[in-house]
């Protein structure tokens, strides 16, 4: 047989509350009641003097005292429990906006790079896994935090590394055309491109630079749209041919 042990805590607290009242009324009833009876007052006259109700005061002054400090107990624990309330409804609402941020950055960032690949003649989006790259960008975004992450920022880094060393091969001579290693440079971007959810086939040379463009086109949109008030660096201009 199974139980279900979870508990509603609101509900919890208030039947505790009940039973905290409860219990002090009817302890308040005992205690009055004992002394009422040790003390004899049903055989006694009634007596409004001041000596009459000074004496009535002092005789149940444990009473009185027992039920200060329970309803001091019960307004101690409402305060607790207030509080506590409090400060789930706060988490609660502030778990409530950062899964609201993210989600909808995220959607907002989908629909962007959808509809700005199909300008890209060259680009394929099947072949971008969308959410590892929007992971790489914002690794906090579930927690709310837009911040773009370092690593993108060096993955961009590498990217514009391999295109400077491959610009400083390729001066435009004939001489010199052979120092590019297109197959190379094909490997080595691929391989880059891939660890932020860019997959992009190996091809001939110039389709190959034609899929370049139409990717590194589409990376500087995110981040000029995304990322520009975090200094994201953009894809510099490609020379070689």
């Amino acid at each position: 047989m199974k139980f279900n042990l979870k508990c509603d805590p609101l509900k919890v607290s208030k039947y505790l509350i009940i039973f905290h009242v409860v219990i002090t009324s009817l302890a308040f009833i005992f205690i009055t009641s004992v002394i009422y009876i040790e003390q004899s007052y049903f055989n006694r006259p009634f007596c409004f003097t001041q000596k009459c109700i000074k004496t009535f005061g002092l005789s149940f002054k444990d009473a009185f005292d027992f039920l200060e400090i329970s309803l001091k107990l019960l307004f101690t624990s409402v305060t607790i429990f207030s509080i506590y309330f409090a400060l789930r409804n706060y988490i609660s609402a502030t778990t409530a906006a950062k899964t609201t941020i993210h989600l909808t950055n995220l959607n907002t960032f989908k629909d962007y790079l959808i509809s700005e690949s199909k300008g890209e003649n060259a680009l394929n989006v099947k072949k971008i896994d969308i959410l590892k790259w929007y992971n790489i960008i914002y690794p906090d975004s579930r927690f709310g935090e837009l911040y773009v992450s370092e690593t993108y920022k060096q993955k961009l880094s590498e990217i514009n590394r391999l295109i400077d060393n491959s610009n400083s091969c390729f001066s435009g001579t004939s001489e010199e055309v052979s120092f590019f290693d297109y197959k190379q440079h094909q490997t080595q971007m691929i391989n880059l491109l891939k660890t932020i959810g860019i997959s992009l086939p190996r091809s001939p040379r110039n389709s190959f630079k034609d899929n370049e463009r139409s990717v590194f086109s589409l990376i500087n949109k995110i981040n000029k749209e995304f990322c520009g008030h975090n200094n994201a660096t953009l894809i510099k201009a490609q020379n070689y041919r």
